[in-house]
C-alpha cells in the first residue's frame, strides 16, 4: 500500500528534464511574489477609495461652509452656486429695469410675491427668539411651528418698492400702486424701512469683489461693472419656496 501511494503521488520530470525538485523550487517564489502583489494592490485600492470618501465627506464643501456661515433655514439644502459675470452697464437692459409696463410689473410682482415657511419650534433659538417674544405661529392644522418669511423675498420686495416709489415721483403710473396706497407720510415711513432695509444687509453681507477699471470710451476710463461672482443659484431657492411653501 505504501509502495502505491508513492508511485501516486511522485513527482513527474518536468519536460525540458529538470528534476522535479528544482520545478517545485522555482515556481514556490513566483505563486507568493504574485500573491503578495494582489494583496498590496488590494491594500492600495482600499487606501485611494479611503481617502476619496474622506476628501469628499470631512473636507470642506459648499454645502458644509453654508451651513457652517449661515443661520438656520430649511431653504439651506437648496442652495448651490455657481459663477457668472453681472450685466450691468448702465445702458444693459433686463425685464427688471426700466419705464413701468404690464410685463415689466408682472415680472417683479412674481418675484417678490411667495408664500411663508414653518421655522420648528426647536429651531427658534438658532434665530436668537425665545416663546416670550411672543412670535405668531402657524395655522393648528398646518402645525405647530412659527410664521417665518424668507428674508431675500423681503429684500426684493423693498428694492421693489424703492423703484415704484421712484417712478411715482416721476408721473409714470397713472394711478399710486397699491403699494403706496396708504398716506404719504405711511409711504415716506414705508420707503425709509426699505431703504435701511437694504443697507443693512449690503454691510453684513460686504461683498468684497474687486471692481475693475476699464480703460477707452469718451472720458478714457470707466468702471467695469460686469463684474465676476460666485452666485447663489436664485431659480433653486424660488423653486424650493415655490413648491415647498406651507404657510399661505
Amino acid at each position: 500500500m505504501d509502495q502505491l501511494h508513492e508511485q501516486q503521488y511522485a513527482l513527474l520530470p518536468s519536460e525540458n528534464g529538470d528534476e522535479p525538485s528544482k520545478v517545485v523550487e522555482e515556481v514556490g517564489p513566483r505563486v507568493r511574489e504574485s500573491w503578495s502583489f494582489r494583496i498590496a494592490s488590494l491594500i492600495l485600492f482600499g487606501l485611494l477609495t479611503l481617502l476619496i470618501f474622506l476628501a469628499q465627506n470631512i473636507g470642506p464643501n459648499d454645502k458644509k461652509c453654508t451651513k457652517q456661515l449661515n443661520l438656520w433655514s430649511p431653504l439651506l439644502d437648496s442652495v448651490e452656486y455657481y459663477e457668472t459675470d453681472f450685466g450691468n452697464e448702465f445702458n444693459s437692459t433686463s425685464i427688471y429695469r426700466g419705464l413701468p409696463t404690464p410685463e415689466r410689473e408682472e415680472a417683479w410682482n412674481k418675484l417678490v410675491t411667495k408664500h411663508a415657511i414653518e421655522v420648528p419650534v426647536d429651531k427658534i433659538h438658532g434665530l436668537n427668539r425665545t416663546e416670550a417674544d411672543m412670535m405668531k405661529h402657524v395655522p393648528s392644522d398646518i402645525g405647530t411651528g412659527y410664521i417665518g418669511l424668507v428674508e431675500v423675498f423681503h429684500q426684493l420686495h423693498c428694492l421693489n418698492m424703492l423703484r415704484v416709489y421712484t417712478w411715482v415721483q416721476a408721473g409714470k403710473y397713472p394711478n399710486p400702486p397699491p403699494m403706496l396706497a396708504m398716506s404719504e407720510v405711511q409711504n415716506r415711513m414705508h420707503v425709509d424701512h426699505c431703504i435701511e432695509s437694504l443697507r443693512l444687509v449690503f454691510q453684513c453681507w460686504s461683498d468684497v469683489t474687486p471692481v475693475l477699471i476699464k480703460l477707452g470710451g469718451p472720458v478714457g476710463r470707466k468702471a467695469d461693472f460686469n463684474t465676476h461672482h460666485k452666485c447663489r443659484n436664485f431659480d433653486k431657492i424660488e423653486e424650493w419656496i415655490d413648491e415647498k411653501w406651507t404657510v399661505p
